[in-house]
């Protein structure tokens, strides 16, 4: 069963991840049906910090559909340098924070829960107001997340791939809003 939710949850990841390297607002509905998927996956596998993370997606879809709604289609903007190192500070202090709440669970990977949590966090945040940081961001996450899904001790080998697939996505999403940007200056 868990299997199914596994793949399930990678092809509509592969959907959602291609929908919003194009900039197309329905990559939110993907999305929602991928983190739900995600939510059976994290609790199976004692993610607790993921498990979080998902339902919460859930949450942000739906506003992300509704902002994404409501602008433009070229409105992508650079963060700032303040907004840089408060986003890099917020992850630091964040996954201290998560890893301290996850090393008392049974999780098998705080560390790594704890800052793929955070770190996603952010990066939807920019994703749904359109900051073209958060591929920078979601690179990282990506990587991080292959680490954590191919050493969990039961490997989750399907999302492992996804997150590589989606780790090469996020350089080309970078690289689409970017020209994308360039044309609405």
């Amino acid at each position: 069963m868990i299997a199914y939710v596994e793949i399930g949850a990678t092809i509509f990841g592969l959907i959602q991840g291609l929908l919003v390297m194009l900039n197309k607002r329905s990559n939110w509905i993907a999305y929602i049906i991928q983190m739900l998927l995600m939510v059976v996956f994290s609790f199976s596998m004692n993610l607790y910090g993921d498990l979080i993370n998902n339902v919460i997606y859930v949450v942000l879809g739906i506003v992300g559909f509704i902002i994404w709604n409501k602008k433009d289609e070229r409105d992508i903007k650079a963060c700032s340098i303040r907004e840089r190192i408060l986003y890099c500070a917020i992850m630091l202090l964040g996954t201290i924070i998560a890893f301290l709440i996850l090393r008392k669970t049974d999780d098998p990977l705080p560390l790594l829960d704890a800052f793929t949590t955070v770190s996603s966090f952010i990066a939807t945040y920019y994703m749904m107001t359109k900051k073209i940081d958060t591929w920078v961001i979601w690179f990282v996450n990506d990587i991080f997340y292959c680490i954590q899904y191919f050493i969990l001790p039961r490997q989750a080998i399907s999302l492992f791939v996804l997150n590589i697939i989606w780790a090469i996505m996020a350089v080309v999403s970078f690289i689409n809003w970017k020209k994308i940007m360039k044309k609405g200056e």
